[in-house]
């Protein structure tokens, strides 16, 4: 394989970039020499110098430097390395001379750009420079937006004065302080049809970050990689919802659909959105000689109606298993080949989970889309880490919800583990599955698509009544930033997270903690197993034993041999002691 290797500016450094398709002998040759992975260049990297250079040439004479990117105008980009050593400017051995340096000024070392403002901040770019980046970290109401890779500074005086100072440039940002709106005049968003699937349409915005920031708000919104540009379900709910978002912006809604496409019937289900996101996420990462085998896989993962989730794990576990046999056949791959892979799988310190799933994936595979007549794939399965959960006391429970002030917040954690509920079905539960005359929640389409009636915490009626009558949600009960959209599962664990830290607890714990509390609680009570497996919903009792293990109650009675024998020498030693002497 040819490696690719470009001069590239890093942590404050010049390194040699190297870039290669994914390959694990080339990474472990890399690693021997020092080389480092960038997630910010999605490549490898040494120290920029004559060593390192040599080093890489003994390991890989074919070392092609890349040239330059006809109108590339990207920050990252340096001049590239040039085809002899003398040029690549690495320094001589002898006589070498001190570098002629360049002032100029900061900002133009920066490469500083100012972009439309955002809401309540100045949004500017700037190359990487480590001692720039320390001082704006230290700037009260200076962030750092990981998605479109820029700056946001309140739009304040004291920090303009602050950054500009930092940046070492005079009136960089505007006077505009308080204005609450950006306006752009002459932009108008379009909408065109989308070709694949009529109950979409194309959504073609500006290339304006406040703009592109906004249409990201609206519900059920995703991005087409294909056809640069986002997609939205066709019907008139969601083309007045555009209207609404952007014309305080005065920007024109401009419709290139045909008569009758946008249809209320093209109301687009959860189930039915997620599926799609996963489908456009993990075919944007393939190459063309995969797309055949995923595409097989998923379509029989559908058919068999299995959850999103699955879907998502299964074919990233197939994916992988496809791009280090370089996209081979996998009717090709040999059992000892696969076998001699699992193993390598767990000398890379794979977790026996992830072991399992991989296994589970590649049956699905042969079984299931293949259909070998009798073709049989033993797989040696990894032994599974047998891991306790964590656990909260109940005088912890009751610190964790204490420090709640949100009622949202605290009636989300409370109901998790008054009634044990995973995160997904906290976020899911419907106001028709709250049945306040039985004191009973009806728990639909849970894990194994299974439902369930679960208890209504007594003490949790009168508060949820109140919420109902104070957010007035109308379908689900924790609704998210969107009218008739679900909470996301994300807000529910950084609620917990945030809890947790209020609270000052060094215990490791998230919202599945509280199901898994609730379980040893309720074993502690003295409730049978048999019905907590039933309110977990648990489809074997061995998954439910595993709360023996970690009851307080059960593990309070034991006494320790240790301990037996030397209350039994105590009290030996005291009753000599009470023995009149002689």
């Amino acid at each position: 394989m040819t490696l690719i290797i470009r001069k590239i500016e890093h942590k404050g450094a010049v390194r040699i970039g190297i870039f290669f398709e994914r390959n694990n002998a080339i990474q472990q040759q890399l690693k021997g020499i020092g080389a480092t992975y960038s997630k910010t260049f999605q490549c490898w990297y040494i120290d920029y110098n004559k060593a390192a250079y040599q080093q890489l040439k003994i390991l890989f004479p074919d070392l092609q430097i890349q040239q330059p990117v006809a109108g590339e105008t990207s920050s990252r980009d340096l001049p590239p390395i040039a085809q002899s050593e003398l040029q690549l400017g690495l320094p001589p051995l002898v006589n070498n001379p001190e570098p002629i340096t360049n002032k100029a000024s900061l900002a133009h070392k920066l490469r500083l750009e100012l972009l439309p403002p955002l809401g309540k901040y100045w949004v500017f770019k700037i190359r990487y420079v480590q001692s720039v980046v320390n001082q704006l970290k230290l700037v009260k109401g200076v962030y750092w937006h990981s998605t479109y890779k820029v700056y946001m500074a309140n739009r304040h005086p004291k920090v303009k004065e602050a950054v500009e100072r930092i940046l070492e440039v005079s009136n960089f940002f505007p006077e505009n302080y308080l204005e609450k709106e950006v306006v752009f005049e002459g932009k108008s968003i379009v909408l065109r049809p989308h070709l694949e699937n009529v109950k979409w349409m194309q959504v073609y915005v500006p290339a304006q970050l406040v703009l592109l920031e906004k249409i990201k708000r609206i519900s059920m919104v995703r991005y087409s990689k294909p056809n640069a540009c986002f997609l939205l379900p066709a019907t008139p709910a969601v083309v007045n919802a555009l209207v609404v978002h952007f014309e305080p912006h005065r920007v024109v809604i401009q419709s290139e659909l045909p008569q009758g496409y946008v249809n209320r019937r093209n109301v687009v289900n959860k189930k039915q959105l997620d599926l799609a996101r996963t489908k456009s996420h993990l075919f944007s990462k393939l190459p063309e000689p995969a797309h055949y085998f995923v595409s097989n896989y998923m379509d029989t993962l559908m058919a068999v109606n299995y959850s999103v989730s699955t879907i998502r794990t299964y074919t990233q576990q197939f994916l992988q298993f496809l791009r280090d046999f370089e996209y081979r056949d996998p009717k090709d791959i040999t059992y000892k080949e696969t076998v001699r892979y699992l193993a390598s799988l767990m000398e890379r310190g794979l977790s026996a989970t992830s072991g399992h799933a991989m296994v589970n994936a590649l049956l699905f595979y042969y079984n299931q889309v293949e259909q070998i007549p009798g073709y049989e794939l033993k797989l040696p399965r990894p032994k599974k880490e047998k891991k306790l959960p964590t656990v909260l006391t109940k005088e912890e429970c009751l610190l964790l919800f204490g420090v709640v002030e949100n009622p949202k917040h605290k009636l989300l954690l409370l109901i998790g583990y008054g009634a044990g509920l995973r995160v997904s079905e906290i976020v899911n539960l419907e106001w028709r599955d709250i049945l306040f005359a039985e004191h009973k929640i009806h728990i639909r389409n849970a894990k194994g698509k299974k439902d369930r009636m679960v208890m209504l915490p007594m003490r949790i009626v009168r508060s949820l009544e109140y919420y109902k009558e104070t957010y007035q949600t109308k379908k689900y009960v924790f609704e998210g930033q969107f009218a008739g959209e679900p909470y996301s599962v994300r807000s529910v664990q950084e609620v917990m997270r945030m809890a947790l830290k209020k609270t000052g607890l060094e215990k490791k714990a998230t919202v599945h903690s509280l199901r898994h509390s609730f379980a040893t609680h309720l074993l502690e009570h003295g409730t049978d197993i048999r019905y907590i497996q039933q309110i977990l919903g648990h489809s074997s009792i061995k998954t439910t034993t595993i709360y023996t293990h970690i009851s307080a109650s059960a593990v309070n009675k034991i006494i320790s041999p240790l301990d037996q024998i030397t209350e039994q020498e105590y009290e030996k030693k005291s009753e000599d002691e009470l023995k009149p002497k002689k």
